[in-house]
């Protein structure tokens, strides 16, 4: 009887400790509050280090949130240590899924925020190229409506469009 009652405490104990999966909705949250809270990098970035994601757009995530993660690090260590397992995260994440628009925006944005010196930026004219190809598409996506609006509004003000690039993007903006 003793070992029954055991096993059962030790099962229940293990459900208790298992942490949820970060969801996408709570990733964009989130991501989107880095705006207005830099450290808002970090805290997303810990949160899927409790359970790494093996989706690729979770991914994008998890890598854009710890590339950003250095702004709120002193130690210089741990702030290249961060941005090297965010670039690697994105990259990876591009490779599983290279035309994914949301994806795409966010390597984009983090290389576009990245400082030169990391020599972070050589995929900005190709990931624009995928963004722009497949917006249209992506926009029309059910639950897309406002992660569409902010990345619009984000390539708009990038410096990193031509005219009719932004043209082609603004009205999805309003």
């Amino acid at each position: 009887m003793r070992i029954p009652f055991l096993f059962l405490l030790l099962l229940f104990s293990s459900f208790q400790t298992v942490e949820a999966q970060v969801t996408l909705s709570q990733a964009r949250s989130n991501y989107l509050s880095i705006a207005t809270d830099e450290c808002k990098a970090l805290e997303l970035s810990k949160m899927f280090e409790k359970k790494q994601p093996s989706d690729a757009l979770l991914k994008a995530y998890y890598g854009a949130s710890s590339a950003a993660a250095p702004a709120c690090l002193s130690n210089p260590m741990d702030k290249l240590k961060y941005f090297r397992k965010g670039k690697d995260l994105l990259d990876e994440s591009v490779k599983q899924q290279p035309a994914q628009v949301e994806i795409r925006f966010l390597r984009f944005a983090t290389q576009t925020k990245a400082p030169s010196f990391l020599g972070y930026n050589d995929n900005l004219e190709e990931d624009k190229r995928i963004i722009l190809k497949h917006f249209a598409a992506y926009a029309r996506t059910d639950g897309n409506a406002m992660m569409s609006k902010h990345i619009a509004r984000f390539m708009i003000v990038s410096g990193q469009l031509s005219n009719s690039e932004k043209s082609t993007l603004n009205s999805v903006e309003k």
